[in-house]
């Protein structure tokens, strides 16, 4: 009797379709069997809330059916529904602890942008504050009310826990579970995108995320930026950007003219020419827009990267790498590292994660969140 490897999917939502993953473990190690992109007609998120809740569950359940979606699934939370923040302000103990006090803050001094929120917290380190000694050689007359007052304050203080806070809204979460449920999906888990990519990347490209690095995943009209120091994800935000901006009025080569028309002999040298001209300005305005759209997300990564150093005191931080991965990263690679000063901008290699059969390496970069999904497995944590 020989034993089937056991599968799990992830799903992605974006906001007007679906990406899917299925890994099957292969000695205990994540191997991608198969993906998909499934394309919703209207938007799936609207108002903070999952829309045309029906439509969703049967698609869901067809990619059941065709084999694309195994019946044990991790979910995404959007990032523009989570939020990330690093608190200093909490009394540095045990996590339990922590846990209680938090319950206790969120509403109170820690205000959450959801109206029936749930979180998640990690401690990541303490913070020892720096005391001031007052040298004995200088005059306390010399000390002004507020050096005083600044020492006193600084040596009653203690030391302060580093926590790290992740939150969403629990209505979203649940619409997300129900609607799988009602495509006779069983829901496990449901994460932000970023920890999804961390743990792709851990597979891929173990060495990655090691020191201050950024993963942008380029999707349709908007794009997520995520920072991670020291494997750690402290950064977390979704931007979204009016493609229509970007895009020529200019007709195609050929469409100026009525196709019933009929050309005579003499007439075809100039209309080849005339047809040659608007190709290539096409060409150069295509090629132009490109670039102000990939100048556009730079100048985004540059005020990530800016709000990262100065707003949580990471001044001493250089970025390492910026990884690119979401359906434009074949548009925006190229442009984006002429565009990029110091910064390593890569790609992720999926070869080592792939199924011998796998054929669909297309998808590959739209459907990352889905992968690293997908690869949590067994875990229901």
């Amino acid at each position: 009797m020989f034993f089937r490897p056991k599968k799990f999917s992830g799903i992605d939502f974006h906001e007007n379709y679906i990406t899917c993953a299925t890994v099957k473990l292969e000695r205990g190690m994540p191997v991608v069997h198969d993906i998909s992109k499934i394309d919703v007609d209207a938007s799936i998120i609207t108002g903070g809330r999952v829309n045309q809740f029906e439509d969703l569950a049967i698609l869901l359940e067809d990619s059941v059916r065709s084999g694309s979606l195994s019946k044990d699934v991790h979910l995404a939370i959007p990032t523009q529904n989570t939020l990330i923040r690093k608190i200093t302000t909490l009394p540095d103990i045990g996590e339990a602890e922590l846990g209680k006090i938090l319950q206790f803050e969120i509403g109170e001094s820690i205000h959450l942008p959801f109206e029936n929120p749930i979180y998640d917290f990690v401690k990541i380190g303490s913070i020892i504050p720096n005391r001031i000694d007052v040298r004995h050689d200088i005059d306390e007359e010399e000390l002004s009310l507020d050096d005083l007052a600044q020492g006193i304050q600084k040596n009653m203080e203690g030391p302060k826990s580093e926590v790290l806070l992740f939150a969403t809204s629990q209505s979203l979460s649940q619409d997300l579970a129900d609607v799988c449920m009602e495509a006779g999906l069983k829901p496990l888990t449901a994460e932000i995108r970023g920890l999804a990519l961390q743990r792709l990347l851990s597979y891929a490209h173990p060495l990655w995320l090691s020191e201050t690095e950024m993963i942008i995943d380029v999707s349709g009209n908007s794009f997520d930026i995520h920072i991670f120091k020291d494997h750690m994800i402290v950064f977390s935000r979704m931007m979204s950007i009016n493609t229509s901006d970007f895009l020529s009025n200019l007709v195609t080569p050929g469409r100026s003219y009525n196709d019933d028309v009929l050309l005579f002999e003499e007439d075809l040298p100039a209309f080849k020419e005339t047809q040659g001209e608007i190709a290539a300005t096409i060409d150069e305005v295509t090629h132009r827009n490109q670039n102000d759209f990939v100048n556009q997300i730079a100048l985004e990564i540059e005020k990530a990267q800016n709000f990262f150093r100065y707003s949580l005191n990471e001044r001493d931080s250089e970025f390492k790498r910026i990884i690119v991965t979401g359906e434009s990263t074949d548009k925006m690679l190229r442009t984006l590292k002429e565009r990029m000063g110091t910064e390593e901008v890569v790609r992720i290699d999926y070869r080592s994660i792939l199924d011998h059969n796998f054929s669909n390496e297309n998808l590959l970069d739209s459907c990352s969140v889905a992968i690293g999904l997908a690869m949590r497995a067994n875990d229901i944590k």
